[in-house]
């Protein structure tokens, strides 16, 4: 995570589930986060295997689509949405990502949620076991 401080946000791109099991009743959520940046980089945050925690994923957006497909009966979709112009990252592109910090619980850092600091605007994002990736905004108290 410390390779990717200091650099300028180019796209904010989330990753979105939607199981449509039943037609109904279809549920949608954020099943990672992606910045990429403008010297090419990028990185993704999602769930651990267990759904207890964050960590840096390699996703495979393409080969993820059609193991669903296949398992699901193209029952569940996985999307790739530029969130870039959405009220919640809209002032993110073209800033610098200043730093990346976990919760830190005595002298343990604890990966249930992390701070995105791009100096003047700060995102939260945390994981729900039924929600998925929750992301806030962060106001300084």
């Amino acid at each position: 995570m410390l390779d990717i401080q200091n650099r300028t946000v180019d796209k904010v791109v989330i990753h979105l589930w939607q199981n449509l099991m039943d037609p109904n009743n279809s549920v949608e959520l954020i099943d990672s986060l992606q910045l990429r940046f403008t010297d090419g980089s990028r990185i993704t945050i999602g769930c651990n295997d267990t759904s207890e925690g964050l960590e840096i994923i390699d996703l495979n957006i393409e080969e993820l689509r059609k193991t669903l497909n296949s398992e699901s009966n193209g029952k569940i979709k996985v999307h790739a949405l530029d969130a870039s112009k959405t009220k919640m990252w809209q002032d993110i592109p073209s800033q610098t990502l200043k730093a990346i910090q976990l919760t830190k619980e005595n002298d343990n850092y604890k990966a249930d949620s992390l701070l995105l600091d791009f100096g003047h605007e700060k995102r939260t994002v945390s994981i729900s076991p039924y929600d998925g990736l929750v992301i806030d905004y962060y106001e300084d108290i």
